[in-house]
C-alpha cells in the first residue's frame, strides 16, 4: 500500500484484495522487470540517475526477478517491486518512479507479452498448415461425400476440406501479421496521460526492447486497449470458423456415417456404454472455442464504457487475453496432432457415394455441354429422373478428377507443394522473430553490470 498511505492511508484486507491485480500480475512479471530495466537504463543515459545507483538498481531487479511470486498486499506488481527495491536499497530505489507511471509500464509489459505468445501461435497456426498440407496430399483422392445443410451435395475428397483449413489458417496469418505490428510498439516513457517532463528519449527506449514502432499519442499509449482487443478478435474469429470444421469431424465419425476415423488417444468412452467412442478432443476444444468468444466479449463489455484514458477497469480485461491465447495454442497443437494420423474409411464413403445421386449437378452439367441444350432444361429432366429413382450419374472419382479450375478437388497436387513450402517458410520466419525478441529480453536481464 506503499502509493496511497500518505494521501489515503490504508485501507481493509478485504478491498485490497478485491482491487488488486496481483494475482494476475503473475503473467506480466517478467516483462515488468524487463521494462523497469530499460527505463532506468534511460534515466541513467539523460543524467537523472548516479550511474552508480542505477547499477545498484539495475542489480536489485535482476535478483528480483527471480524472487518468489508477488504478495498479496500489494495493489499491483509495480507496487511491489519498487517496494522491494526500497527495502534492498533504501531511498535509491525511489528513483524507478521518475519520469513512468504504471499506466505507461503496464502497457509495455502486456505488449511484451503478448508479442510473445502472438510469435508462439503463428508457429503453432504455421506447423498446423503443414500437418494439414502433408494430410492433404495423402488424401488428394480419397473422396468423401460433400455436404452443405447437412444433405449430400458433391463428391470431394478428404483433401480439399483440408485445404479449406489451410486457407483460413493462410488468412489468419495475413491478419496475425498485421495485429502482430499493432502489438509491437512501445508505449514506454508515455506516463501517466500526457507524458512527463524528463526529456525521455521513447525511440531509444523502444529500440533497447526491441519494438519496431512506437505507440505516438500519450494518451493512445496508456489508455487505449486497441492493440489487445484487436489481437484477441483475430484469434477468435479464427477459433470459431475452426469450430465449424470440428463439427464436420464429429459428424464424419458418427457410427452412422463413419466417413473417417482418428487414433484412438483422441476418443473417450461412456462409464456405463461400453461400445461408446466419443470424440473427446474435438468435444473439449469445440466448448474451449466457445469459452474464448465468451472471454472476448468480456473484453469488450469491460472496455466500452471507459473514457479515453486509462481506468482500473482494464486490468480486469488483460486476463482475459491471455487465456484466448492459452486456448488458441492449447486447441490448436491438439487439432494439428489429429490431422496428421487422419484415415478415410473408403468403404462407408463409397456406400454413400453410390446410395445418393451426388454427382447429379456435374451430370447435368455434362448432358448440357454434350447436347447443346440449356442447363435449366437439364436440370428439370435431371430432378425429374431423381424423383423417380431412374438417375444414372457420373462415377464419382472421375467426377472430382474432372475438375482442374483453381481451388477444386481434382487440381489440388500443384497447390500443395507450393503452400508445404511456404508453411516451413512462415515457421521458419516466426520461429527467427520469436528467438530475437526473446535474446533482446536475456540481454537485458543478463547483462553484467561493471559499474560500481
Amino acid at each position: 500500500m506503499m502509493y496511497r498511505e500518505e494521501l489515503l492511508g490504508s485501507t481493509s484486507p478485504d478491498i485490497m484484495r478485491y482491487t488488486s491485480s496481483y494475482a494476475d500480475d503473475a503473467d506480466i512479471f517478467r516483462e515488468t522487470i524487463v521494462a523497469m530495466i530499460v527505463h532506468v537504463n534511460e534515466l541513467e543515459r539523460i543524467g537523472v540517475i548516479p550511474p552508480m545507483d542505477a547499477s545498484r538498481i539495475r542489480q536489485a531487479l535482476r535478483e528480483i526477478i527471480n524472487e518468489p511470486g508477488v504478495p498479496g498486499n500489494y495493489e499491483d506488481v509495480h507496487e511491489y517491486v519498487e517496494a522491494r527495491l526500497i527495502e534492498k536499497l533504501g531511498s535509491v530505489g525511489g528513483w524507478v518512479g521518475l519520469g513512468r507511471s504504471r499506466n505507461d509500464h503496464v502497457a509495455a509489459a502486456i505488449r511484451l507479452r503478448l508479442r510473445k505468445l502472438m510469435l508462439l501461435l503463428g508457429i503453432n497456426v504455421a506447423r498446423f498448415r503443414k500437418a494439414l498440407l502433408d494430410s492433404a496430399a495423402r488424401h488428394a483422392e480419397d473422396l468423401m461425400p460433400g455436404s452443405t445443410h447437412k444433405q449430400p451435395a458433391q463428391a470431394t475428397t478428404l483433401g480439399h476440406y483440408l485445404l479449406y483449413l489451410d486457407d483460413l489458417s493462410r488468412d489468419f496469418l495475413g491478419l496475425w501479421l498485421s495485429n502482430y505490428c499493432i502489438v509491437n510498439k512501445s508505449p514506454l516513457g508515455a506516463g501517466p496521460l500526457a507524458g512527463t517532463i524528463i526529456n525521455l528519449d521513447r525511440a531509444r527506449e523502444a529500440g533497447e526492447l526491441g519494438f519496431l514502432d512506437i505507440a505516438e499519442n500519450t494518451i493512445y499509449a496508456t489508455g487505449s486497449r486497441y492493440y489487445m482487443l484487436s489481437a484477441a478478435a483475430n484469434v477468435v474469429t479464427y477459433l470459431v470458423e475452426l469450430s465449424r470444421f470440428l463439427n464436420n469431424i464429429q459428424m464424419w465419425l458418427m457410427p452412422q456415417l463413419s466417413y473417417i476415423n482418428i487414433e484412438k488417444k483422441h476418443l473417450a468412452t461412456s462409464s456405463i456404454m461400453p461400445h461408446k467412442r466419443n470424440p473427446a478432443t474435438v468435444e473439449v476444444m469445440r466448448a474451449r472455442i466457445g469459452e474464448a468468444v465468451g472471454h472476448l466479449m468480456a473484453m469488450y463489455a469491460i472496455i466500452r464504457p471507459l473514457e479515453a484514458g486509462y481506468e482500473l477497469d482494464l486490468q480486469e480485461a488483460t486476463r482475459h487475453v491471455w487465456s484466448i491465447m492459452r486456448i488458441a495454442m492449447e486447441g490448436i497443437s491438439m487439432l494439428t496432432d489429429l490431422i496428421i494420423n487422419i484415415q478415410v474409411n473408403e468403404a462407408n464413403t463409397s456406400r454413400d457415394l453410390s446410395m445418393f445421386p451426388i454427382t447429379a449437378a456435374e451430370t447435368a452439367e455434362r448432358e448440357s455441354i454434350d447436347s447443346s441444350i440449356p442447363f435449366r432444361t437439364v436440370y428439370r429432366a435431371m430432378a425429374e429422373k431423381i424423383r423417380s429413382n431412374n438417375f444414372s450419374g457420373l462415377d464419382p472419382l472421375n467426377s472430382v478428377k474432372s475438375k482442374q479450375s483453381l481451388g477444386a478437388p481434382g487440381a489440388l497436387g500443384p497447390s500443395i507443394k507450393a503452400r508445404i513450402d511456404e508453411a516451413i517458410n512462415e515457421e521458419a520466419t516466426i520461429s527467427t522473430m520469436l528467438k530475437a525478441v526473446m535474446d533482446i529480453e536475456e540481454r537485458i536481464i543478463g547483462e553484467v553490470d561493471q559499474k560500481k
